[in-house]
């Protein structure tokens, strides 16, 4: 069993930042963004925004730069207020130390990758990393999931993955993956429909009464073992935890 995980809305509570640096790019360049706007493009990669916004008039060339602006605006606004998610270390340190592996999926530039790891403290944790210089296509597309799986050397059903986007769950899903969602972006009666277990935080969980880690089993002989994860003995999983 292997835990991958989002970046933004899943490590940090960032979706608002996002939004405004994309109305102050937008502002720079003649274009109204609104929250719907937003909403719909989040979890895209920045290729797939940029067309979206300006059509297929613009080189490769002049999709980075324009890329690189946004997310340096995005970065600025956001490092005086960046936090990892409440629970989020101490649980990722746990998860460390019973030798669970730990990846990160997303579609996020590497540069927002190092500020989000080193602004947090968390990079040590993380044995795998795909960026958006790994995928061609944004989540709802399965291939950033599917190759940060085929680095991890395990099959779609070993992993699980925590999301906060509806796009990121459809993407995991589809890719056989149990998927627990952050409440991060959405509220959970919004999520709902697209999951059972919903986590708002990686606190864990005081209604259970177990401690962290607790639910982390080794079973077989000296020279093998097997981890059985069972979120829902962590968490409190909002809906019906299968």
């Amino acid at each position: 069993m292997v835990l991958i995980f989002d970046m933004d809305g899943v490590l940090v509570d960032n979706h608002i930042w996002h939004f405004e640096a994309w109305v102050e790019f937008g502002k720079k360049h003649g274009l109204v963004i609104t929250a719907e706007d937003f909403s719909k493009q989040f979890g895209s990669t920045n290729h797939q925004v940029l067309v979206s916004l300006f059509g297929n008039v613009l080189s490769e060339e002049e999709i980075i730069a324009l890329g690189n602006e946004k997310e340096d605006i995005y970065r600025q606004l956001y490092l005086p207020f960046i936090k990892p998610v409440d629970g989020l270390p101490k649980f990722l340190q746990n998860m460390y130390d019973k030798g669970i592996p730990i990846a990160l999926a997303t579609s996020a530039p590497p540069e927002n990758v190092e500020f989000t790891l080193n602004a947090t403290g968390l990079k040590k944790y993380f044995s795998v990393i795909t960026d958006s210089t790994k995928v061609t296509l944004g989540k709802p597309d399965l291939q950033v999931y599917l190759l940060t799986a085929a680095k991890l050397g395990v099959e779609p059903a070993d992993c699980i993955v925590f999301e906060d986007l509806v796009a990121g769950i459809k993407s995991a899903t589809r890719d056989g993956m149990r998927v627990i969602v952050v409440a991060t972006t959405y509220k959970p009666e919004e999520l709902l429909m697209y999951s059972n277990e919903i986590i708002m935080n990686f606190e864990a969980s005081k209604e259970v009464g177990l401690e962290a880690g607790k639910s982390l089993k080794q079973t077989g002989n000296a020279n093998e073992k097997t981890h059985n994860f069972s979120p829902e003995h962590y968490f409190t999983i909002y809906g019906t935890a299968r």
